[in-house]
């Protein structure tokens, strides 16, 4: 059965879609979709978490972190310039989230691939500051 073209569209069904169609190759339970993502010979796991019209993505920056005093003080500067989704801490890992709302089944899809690609951007642009962190090889600042 199809759903109301008046009504949001779900986020599991419209993220599966667009990842079958991209070729991804992921892992799906329930609304949890994982996956990995690569950019400029970066690779790390992406999780992404359906919630009916709202899809959230985490982004997880590989490296373990060694001293999260530090760690969070750096969250403090991405965060800071940043303009959409935040930088945390989670299990020792940096994680950033990214979320996207679905209004409209048309552009669902278009909305989904922007919040991967923006988490993607941040991710790898902050890469290298993320892994000397995550490894104390970083000045205090």
């Amino acid at each position: 059965m199809t759903q109301p073209f008046d009504q949001p569209p779900q986020g599991g069904a419209a993220l599966e879609a667009l990842l079958q169609r991209s070729g991804v190759d992921f892992v799906r339970t329930e609304d949890l979709f994982r996956f990995r993502f690569s950019s400029g010979g970066c690779s790390w796991q992406v999780v992404c978490q359906c919630r009916q019209e709202w899809v959230l993505v985490y982004g997880i920056h590989p490296a373990p972190v060694r001293d999260p005093e530090r760690a969070l003080a750096l969250c403090s500067q991405v965060n800071g310039q940043v303009v959409r989704g935040s930088l945390f801490l989670r299990e020792d890992r940096f994680v950033f989230r990214t979320s996207t709302q679905l209004t409209e089944h048309f552009e669902a899809q278009a909305r989904i691939a922007a919040a991967l690609e923006y988490n993607a951007a941040v991710l790898s642009h902050w890469w290298e500051r993320l892994a000397g962190e995550a490894q104390g090889l970083t000045p205090n600042f």
